[in-house]
């Protein structure tokens, strides 16, 4: 089990020097809001800083995968260069992530500026969103180091082995999940020709620009943060996802931040591909059930207690998102065809 870093003075020794932060002043504190790694923040005498130590289920022993996250630093740092507001880590020519005894960590400057609450968001912050990922996409960047991630469709056979293992270690909401398995595969049979016609036109974006990877300053500017699912991926996929979450798909959605996301960035400049709307939404909704099939892998299979936790709770997020994307579907790819060239 990874080790947390104010346990191991050898680590903060070994970043403070690679990265010159000085001598640490006080102790190393946790900061909220990691979902799959762990935050610190280190203060020293020349400022603060915020920590990503990378969670204990990421190979830092694969050169791929280190290559890989290294490569969204670089993303992150040119998109910046473009004129993106974006936060990317410390690096030494190049190299963001640093390995500390097989532990990966990624340093910041610290920032005072804070994501809003889901319930805080309004209509302006939607739009600026929407105005820069119009930025993002037009930018069409080139970063070398930074690999094509392979699109692996959903599998019905991979479905149904996971409901049956569900069932057997009594997962919380098999039940639902075996009630809506034929709707499941349906989605499962839509993802891979969706996947396919969107791969025709791609640029590398973000990837996960939703509400908690926005931070806003005291004078309202956006900084866009944890640039780990930054890829090559079609922009009108992208978009849609991003205003479905800025909708509250997961939660209570509301119609109108969605058509504020899709108004703004085409008075952005960004080009709404009408041709891929249904494709996109298809892809959506199979990126779902992946997230969906991943965490009842959590849930039936982490020794862990807290992953199981975590495992079981976005079991009945993604659920409830499916039945609410489900029941909004022609609706929402009516109101997108309108935003449409």
């Amino acid at each position: 089990m990874t080790r947390a870093l104010p346990d191991n003075p050898n680590h903060i020794a070994r970043l403070c020097s690679l990265f010159d932060l000085g001598n640490v002043q006080g102790k190393v504190t946790s900061v909220a809001g990691g979902f799959h790694h762990f935050m610190w923040r280190l203060e020293t005498q020349h400022g603060c800083f915020a920590i990503k130590q990378l969670g204990g289920d990421m190979d830092m022993g694969d050169a791929a995968t280190v290559a890989q996250v290294n490569a969204t630093e670089v993303t992150a740092r040119e998109f910046c260069r473009h004129g993106i507001p974006s936060l990317y880590s410390l690096h030494l020519d190049r190299q963001h992530l640093q390995l500390v005894d097989d532990t990966g960590y990624l340093v910041y400057p610290w920032t005072n500026a804070r994501a809003c609450h889901r319930n805080g968001v309004q209509e302006h912050h939607a739009a600026i969103v929407a105005g820069t990922l119009a930025h993002m996409h037009r930018s069409e960047i080139e970063v070398p180091e930074l690999r094509d991630v392979p699109a692996f469709p959903v599998t019905a056979e991979r479905v149904i082995e996971l409901v049956q293992l569900a069932r057997q270690r009594n997962v919380r909401y098999c039940d639902i999940l075996e009630q809506r398995l034929e709707d499941i595969l349906r989605i499962v049979a839509r993802h891979a020709p969706a996947l396919e016609r969107l791969a025709n036109h791609q640029v590398i974006s973000h990837g996960d620009l939703d509400h908690k990877n926005v931070l806003w300053d005291e004078a309202g500017e956006p900084l866009l943060i944890d640039w780990e699912s930054a890829r090559r991926l079609n922009p009108s996929y992208e978009l849609l996802l991003e205003a479905l979450d800025w909708g509250g798909i997961t939660a209570n959605f509301d119609a109108r931040p969605f058509t504020t996301i899709l108004q703004a960035y085409v008075d952005a400049g960004g080009v709404i591909d009408k041709a891929l709307i249904p494709a996109a939404s298809d892809a959506i909704q199979g990126a779902w059930v992946s997230w969906l099939l991943y965490n009842v892998g959590r849930a039936i299979g982490f020794k862990d207690t807290h992953q199981r936790a975590l495992g079981s709770g976005q079991v009945d997020l993604v659920v409830s998102t499916l039945l609410r994307m489900e029941r909004q579907a022609d609706r929402l790819i009516a109101i997108a065809m309108q935003y449409a060239s």
